[in-house]
Order: C-alpha cells, then sequence, then structure tokens
C-alpha cells in the first residue's frame, strides 16, 4: 500500500480500530476460556466481547498481536504498513522516529511481536518444491565474560565454533518453468525461487537438522545440498538428495536461490540493524522469508499481516 493510501483508508484511531475490529470477526472471535468460535455478544458500552456459552469477557485486543499492549492501534497500523510496504525493512529507531513516540522499548517490543505472528503464519505451510538447504553463519553480538579471578576476558573462538557465530539453515524451494515462445530459447525450462525458509539451528547436529527439516519441507520433494557431514543423515528421509562439492563448484549456481538469500539477509541485517544477538536473530529472519515469500502481492502484504494481527496467538 503507498503511504497516500494508507493515509486516506487510515486517518485517525477509530479508523484504525473499526478495521481491526472487523478483520477480527471476519477471521472469527474464540473464546479464550471455552474456545467456542463466532458464539458472542459485542458489548458496545463497554467495548468487549461476550461469549454466550461460558460468559467470558475479552476486550479486542485480547488474544490478538496487541494484546496487553497500550499503545493506540493506530502506531500498531502504521507499524503494519512500514514493515510490508518497504522493500527492505525498517528499525524500530525510525519507526520511534516516524511515530513521534517518546520511548523506545514500546516500539522496539511490538515490532518484534509483529515478526512473531509472521512466523506463526509461514510455520503453517511446508516447502512443496524442489529444495535447496544450505547452512550459513551469521554474525551476532556477544559479550565477552571476564574471569572472576584473573579478571581477563574469555578467548574467542574462530571458525565456525565462534562464539559470534550463529548457525543457521536455509531452505529455498524452487519451481520449473519454461520460457515463453516469443523467446529463442523454444521449449527450454528455468528455475524460478519460489518460498524460503531460515531456522536458527543451535549445534548443527544432523538430529537437529533433520527435526527442523521434517517441520519445513514435505518428504515427498527432492533435496539439494553441499557435502556437510550432517546432511545423509538429516536427509534420508527424503523422496531424493543431491549432494554437491562446493569446492570444485560455483555455489552460486549450484544452490543460486538458497545463497541469493543468504547474502541478501546478511547484507541486510549489517546495513539496518547493525548487528542483532544471537536470540533475537530467529525474529529478523522471519521478517526476511515473510517479505520474500509474498514478494508478488503487492498491496495485498498489508491485509495479509492485518490477518495474521487478528488470529489468535494462543493457536
Amino acid at each position: 500500500m503507498k503511504l497516500i493510501d494508507f493515509s486516506k483508508h487510515y486517518p485517525d484511531e477509530a479508523s484504525c480500530k473499526a478495521e481491526f475490529k472487523l478483520y477480527r470477526e471476519s477471521q472469527g472471535v474464540v473464546c479464550k476460556k471455552c474456545t467456542a468460535k463466532d458464539q458472542y455478544w459485542w458489548l458496545d458500552s463497554k467495548e468487549q466481547y461476550e461469549c454466550k456459552k461460558c460468559g467470558c469477557r475479552m476486550s479486542l485486543k485480547s488474544g490478538t498481536v496487541m494484546e496487553n499492549s497500550k499503545l493506540p492501534y493506530q502506531f500498531w497500523f502504521i507499524a503494519f504498513h512500514l514493515m510490508t510496504s518497504t522493500k527492505k525493512t525498517i528499525s524500530a529507531f525510525e519507526l520511534q522516529r516516524q511515530i513521534g513516540l517518546r520511548y523506545y522499548e514500546p516500539i522496539w517490543a511490538m515490532m518484534h511481536k509483529i515478526r512473531l505472528v509472521m512466523s506463526k503464519r509461514d510455520d503453517l505451510y511446508e516447502l512443496t518444491a524442489d529444495v535447496e538447504t544450505d547452512e550459513s553463519y551469521y554474525s551476532t553480538r556477544y559479550i565477552q565474560e571476564e574471569d572472576e579471578f584473573t579478571g581477563q576476558k574469555e578467548k574467542l573462538k574462530k571458525g565456525k565454533g565462534s562464539q559470534r557465530k550463529t548457525s543457521v539453515l536455509v531452505m529455498a524451494s524452487q519451481q520449473r518453468k519454461m520460457h515463453s515462445k516469443l523467446t529463442k530459447k523454444r521449449g527450454a525450462s528455468y528455475s524460478q525461487p519460489k518460498h524460503l525458509k531460515m531456522k536458527v539451528v543451535e549445534n548443527g547436529t544432523s538430529s537437529e537438522i533433520k527435526s527442523t527439516a521434517q517441520k519445513n519441507i514435505d518428504e515427498e520433494v527432492s533435496v539439494k545440498s553441499d557435502k556437510a557431514k550432517a546432511y545423509p543423515k538429516a536427509f534420508k528421509n527424503f523422496k531424493k538428495l543431491e549432494m554437491f562439492d562446493m569446492s570444485t563448484f560455483d555455489p552460486g549456481k549450484i544452490l543460486p536461490w538458497s545463497s541469493n538469500a543468504i547474502t541478501n539477509s546478511k547484507n541486510l541485517i549489517k546495513a539496518m540493524h547493525h548487528g542483532v544477538e544471537e536470540k533475537y536473530l530467529q525474529n529478523y529472519l522471519n521478517e526476511f522469508c515473510y517479505k520474500y515469500n509474498r514478494r508478488y502481492f503487492g498491496d495485498k502484504v498489508f491485509k495479509r499481516l492485518l490477518i495474521c494481527a487478528v488470529t489468535p496467538v494462543w493457536f
């Protein structure tokens, strides 16, 4: 959604609140106590839902991403807009400046809550086309601890086991498409990226990679990867596994879409956030994947995120 369109549709707090209520009721209001769906009265004087079965009352924000938030609806809608309309992303400091709020922490927490519901939505789907898998190491912030007796800082490891590196399993599905009849390569096919998932794996063991892959990839697809030691055991249950020695092949040609996603996400995190902590890295990757998977949705991305926001968070 363009900025001028957003300002026309949501000029004030009342319009944002009405739209949020409309979307929540269209997705179904679920009672937090008895889980009855669409069995409620709307108490206009109290601005609450009352369950017809158990009498439990819920506020408009209850059970959604806005639960327990004191920020206005309009602030949330501005965050939805800026996080979906920008091609890259927006930092919490910039969003705070645009909104004009005095405190940074509520804006930071709001953006991370939005990233969590992005992840919940993407976790509902599996990768069903041919998948490229690769493991990469992201630089994260790490505070060196000092020895209690000597006062010296601990030594940082180098390479794969470094405390400043976090392992991420990248899974990129691709689909084959035929060239247009108007082109010279008539009848030839080419690969095109479809969907992307990026998951932090703490230890990078075969069992951890296997459980992560089984949750995110359909077992009836072919998997393409490099010759990592953990991969034969991790991907043995899939339909087909192709492994390539990256010392003799160019990763950009064998695993083009996963390599491209790794490069772009690393550059984005470094340029926009100037480094993140390990415990928050997954949230930033969630946002990157959510926008990547909906890159052709256009103006619909805002409304899709609004649907994620009103979906009950305990499901």
